[in-house]
């Protein structure tokens, strides 16, 4: 007797693209903390702070989410700030005195790395997205929108129906 196959969703299979939703509360918008350090965090940070909440991808987030979003905070200052140190002074003299990379430039690379980790788990960019399912959705233009764009402009002339094929046109009409 052939197997048969069941619907798409039902098989316990996780690769038959079976989607799990799931209902939590999501996680309110909070200022960055201040802190340990007592150093200010970074314009560029703020920045980025703010644009992730105005990103729509933050109704996905929930409270659990909070550590990562801070971790996320952290290391991009952290990258910021290492960096900035390293374009100061890229070469320094090695323990044998031969000329080396600054050793913030290891330290920029590695917070860049931590960032990249917590924006995989958090949706931050159009792949990181797309790889966990979360799709941003453009307003769904209505018939009379469309249409709207394709009236002519006041003043412009007319042009030609394009669903016309120029020609005779004959009847079609076979009951005659």
């Amino acid at each position: 007797m052939p197997r048969t196959a069941k619907p798409a969703g039902t098989a316990v299979d996780p690769r038959n693209g079976r989607k799990t939703g799931v209902s939590a509360s999501s996680l309110a918008k909070f200022a960055l903390p201040k802190r340990t350090s007592g150093e200010p965090w970074r314009l560029e940070t703020r920045k980025a702070w703010s644009a992730l909440w105005d990103d729509p991808v933050a109704s996905a987030l929930t409270p659990v989410d909070r550590p990562v979003l801070l971790r996320w905070a952290d290391a991009v200052d952290r990258a910021a700030r290492h960096l900035e140190l390293g374009d100061e002074d890229p070469v320094v003299p090695g323990h044998a005195g031969q000329p080396v990379e600054s050793p913030h430039y290891g330290i920029a690379d590695k917070a860049i790395r931590v960032a990249q980790a917590c924006e995989q788990q958090i949706g931050v960019g159009a792949l990181n997205r797309a790889r966990l399912g979360i799709a941003v959705l453009q307003q769904k233009a209505s018939l009379d929108d469309l249409n709207e764009r394709l009236r002519r402009p006041e003043g412009a002339p007319r042009r030609a129906d394009p669903r016309v094929v120029a020609g005779k046109v004959e009847d079609d009409d076979d009951s005659r």
